[in-house]
C-alpha cells in the first residue's frame, strides 16, 4: 500500500464524487465550491440524466475564472454508474490533457446514479496511477428529508 503522502500520491490529482437525489442541491454545492476554491484550478465531469444538460449549461455559464468552460465535462448518456467504460475514462482523459493541469476535479453524478461503481472505477490500471478520490459527498435536502420526503418536490 502506498503512504499517503508519497511521491507516486502526490503526482495524482485528487477528485471528489458529489452525490445525492435529483434535487438535493449537488449542483448549488459544487458551484460553492467553484467560487470558493481559493485560486485552484478545478475541472467538473457532470452526469446529466435526460435530453437537457441543465446542471452542465449553469455551470459552464458561471464565469468562475479557476473553472473555465472547457474544464467542464458534460455526460449525457445516462447514470454514469452504468456507462463508467465508456463515458467516464474518456472524459478523465480529456480533463488531465488540459493544460495548465487542474489541480482538483469535481464530479457531480445524476440524481439518479449509485457512486460505488464510479469509486470502484478509480481502481482500475489506467485510472488509479492518474486520479484518487479524496471524498465522496452524498448531498441530501434536509428540511424534506425531516419531512419523510428525499428532496422538494
Amino acid at each position: 500500500m502506498t503512504a499517503p503522502d508519497s511521491p507516486a500520491n502526490l503526482s495524482r490529482v485528487p477528485c471528489t464524487v458529489v452525490t445525492g437525489f435529483l434535487g438535493a442541491g449537488k449542483t448549488t454545492l459544487v458551484r460553492h465550491l467553484l467560487e470558493n476554491a481559493g485560486g485552484k484550478r478545478i475541472a467538473i465531469i457532470v452526469n446529466e440524466f435526460g435530453d437537457i444538460g441543465i446542471d452542465g449549461e449553469i455551470l459552464k455559464g458561471c464565469g468562475i475564472d479557476t473553472c473555465p468552460e472547457e474544464n467542464i465535462v458534460e455526460l449525457a448518456n445516462g447514470c454514469i454508474c452504468c456507462t463508467v467504460a465508456d463515458d467516464f475514462v474518456p472524459a478523465l482523459d480529456r480533463i488531465l490533457a488540459l493544460t495548465p493541469r487542474v489541480d482538483h476535479i469535481l464530479i457531480e453524478t445524476s440524481g439518479l446514479a449509485l457512486p460505488k461503481p464510479l469509486v470502484q472505477a478509480f481502481q482500475w490500471p489506467s485510472v488509479k496511477s492518474r486520479v484518487t478520490v479524496d471524498g465522496v459527498i452524498a448531498v441530501v435536502d434536509g428540511p424534506a428529508l425531516a419531512e419523510g420526503r428525499v428532496a422538494n418536490a
